[in-house]
């Protein structure tokens, strides 16, 4: 809280602010210092712990050089490219120099758990974390949203590292520091009756810096003889930006257009453009990924098989994106499509799709998106 404090004036000046513009629904420039803020006190913190975690050092390196790639971006606006090239970086780090790697998927068909071998478990686990640092990413959408879904999934790891028989004080005292710093950022970030918006931004410095301190814990925890759950458990713990992302990817790819593409067709837009003002849009999907996160949580300790945990996700994410693409349908949008390389290696751009009138659409309403 003090670093944000410290740090909104001087924001303002160096222009380390993001502007209003077509795709957002902010009025007015919000300084974009909660994503450093958050990775200098959570790495003070982590510092200053009397039982540190395994690794700390490499989970320090990794989390800082995310938190610079994405402080560039926020400033340059980086190709999804380079993005993902440190993202792997880091994941390699954390592979690598950290040993935290998933390579136990645990029962996921009632045969046994799925073992990988270490080439397999390496890459498995790239994909699955810049997966969820660029869920975490995309998801920040909402005043209070990003932040709020960390503080959840942290919360129900340390539901399950106090019920596990061994004890966890380097982890469980690492995602407390987390908890406590994500909060003092949503007393900037969160709307609430005496804050109409959003003070600060945590950026992209701030979404995938979160994702991957999450994913960290989420695969550490998840494996091993020490483990405090299971690797579906992980899976619950984020069922909610996990589905968005991946639907989302699944419905462009489907028109012909870029995955990595941003456009205005998450779940937190079809909730503001069904009529839900940006506070209760942003409660709403918090209540169900807590809700969510219980049923992971509940699922481990009743001994639930995990073949049916993962059956079960399985149901819930064909039922939300057949949902969500439903109700979508009521609300087109048009999408830059993909440029086109001929055979003579010019570049063109086919014409946009026709939608609905602008008049035949709700208002837009005024708030953070990114």
């Amino acid at each position: 809280m003090v670093l944000i404090a410290l740090l909104i004036r001087p924001a303002r000046s160096w222009g380390w602010v993001d502007h209003p513009a077509s795709r957002k629904h902010h009025s007015t420039s919000v300084p974009l210092v909660g994503g450093v803020a958050m990775c200098v006190a959570y790495g003070l913190g982590l510092l200053a712990l009397p039982a540190r975690p395994d690794a700390c050092p490499t989970l320090l390196i990794a989390m800082v050089s995310l938190t610079l790639i994405g402080l560039y971006d926020d400033l340059q606006a980086t190709r999804p490219a380079i993005r993902f090239v440190f993202q792997s970086g880091a994941v390699l780090v954390m592979a690598l120099g950290g040993g935290v790697t998933l390579d136990n998927l645990g029962d996921l068909f009632g045969l046994g758990n799925v073992t990988l071998p270490e080439g397999a478990a390496l890459l498995f686990t790239l994909f699955c974390v810049v997966g969820v640092v660029n869920a975490f990413n995309m998801s920040d959408g909402l005043d209070g949203l990003a932040g709020g879904l960390a503080l959840i999934a942290a919360c129900w790891l340390i539901v399950l590292s106090r019920n596990a028989p061994l004890a966890h004080v380097g982890d469980h005292d690492a995602l407390l520091a987390l908890i406590m710093v994500v909060a003092g950022f949503l007393c900037f970030n969160l709307r609430h009756p005496w804050r109409s918006r959003a003070s600060v931004f945590m950026g992209d410095a701030g979404s995938t810096m979160l994702g991957f301190v999450l994913a960290w814990f989420l695969v550490r925890l998840s494996q091993g003889q020490e483990a405090v759950m299971r690797p579906m458990t992980a899976v619950w713990l984020l069922a909610l930006p996990l589905m968005d992302t991946i639907s989302v990817m699944i419905r462009r790819v489907c028109v012909g257009h870029n995955p990595f593409v941003a456009d205005r067709r998450h779940l937190h837009h079809l909730l503001l453009k069904g009529g839900l003002s940006d506070g209760r849009a942003t409660a709403f999907l918090l209540i169900v990924a807590l809700l969510i996160g219980a049923v992971g949580v509940v699922a481990y300790e009743l001994g639930v098989p995990e073949y049916r945990q993962f059956y079960a996700f399985l149901a819930l994410f064909g039922l939300y994106h057949g949902l969500t693409s439903h109700f979508w349908k009521r609300y087109p949008q048009p999408v830059a499509p993909l440029a086109r390389t001929t055979a003579t290696g010019q570049r063109t751009v086919p014409p946009a799709p026709s939608v609905a009138t602008p008049a035949a659409l709700p208002p837009k309403p005024a708030g953070n998106e990114k």
